[in-house]
């Protein structure tokens, strides 16, 4: 092999090992349950978000590994919890939050929202105790209990899930607590505004008007 050769090799390895890093740049995901799932079309960041996640039980941990390690995870989880009555985390938080750690995980929790039901009680419960736990952990907790939350124009029939204005409004508080820009920002919330959008305006009916030749020739208003 000529010098010559042998030199390019070298050099073309040496950008590729420069190159890599950059290419291997860590990335943002969206994880949990349902209304992470919401979150995640409002961030429009890739979800691995699904139904029926909470912190107890190994499917959390699954859903994890779908993500690459050093990600950066939005993590909504502990409403399927708080249905069931759970107000701490315990030993399944302490599996999360070693695994969360081995894969170098930067976490973003997204707390359990106030439900508009009578258990909501221990979804209160739960969210402080998630806040007390996690502070330890490195992991960042994102309460989402604010009173614009709990407005009923923003939430879904069920009194859990959210419109898409809600769900706007929850990854606006993710977003900012990561120090970043939203990829979507949320509109200004009033009094009955829902995902549907502004009520569209009644066309106002047209009356034919009679052409008449005249020296102007403006469109008609």
């Amino acid at each position: 092999m000529s010098r010559i050769v042998l030199a390019l090799l070298c050099a073309f390895g040496l950008l590729a090992s420069v190159a890599m890093p950059v290419a291997a740049r860590a990335e943002s995901y969206v994880a949990g349950d349902s209304i992470g799932m919401g979150v995640g079309m409002a961030s429009q960041l890739p979800s691995v978000a699904a139904i029926s996640i909470a912190i107890r039980g190994p499917k959390i941990i699954e859903q994890l590994r779908a993500v690459p390690a050093g990600s950066t995870v939005f993590l909504s989880l502990g409403t399927n919890d708080a249905v069931s009555n759970l107000v701490k985390g315990g030993a399944d938080l302490d599996r999360l939050v070693a695994y969360a750690h081995e894969q170098r995980l930067k976490i973003y929790w997204i707390g359990p929202p106030c439900v508009l039901k009578p258990w909501d009680d221990s979804a209160k419960k739960l969210d402080e105790s998630l806040r007390a736990d996690l502070a330890r952990t490195g992991i960042t907790y994102v309460g989402m209990r604010a009173q614009a939350l709990c407005d009923p124009a923003v939430r879904a029939k069920d009194g859990i899930h959210f419109t898409m204005t809600g769900y706007r409004m929850m990854w606006q508080l993710a977003a900012e607590a990561a120090n970043i820009k939203p990829v979507v920002q949320s509109a200004p919330v009033h009094a009955g505004a829902s995902h549907a959008g502004p009520p569209k305006k009644k066309r106002k009916k047209q009356h034919k008007k009679t052409v008449v030749p005249a020296a102007n020739s403006g469109a008609a208003k």
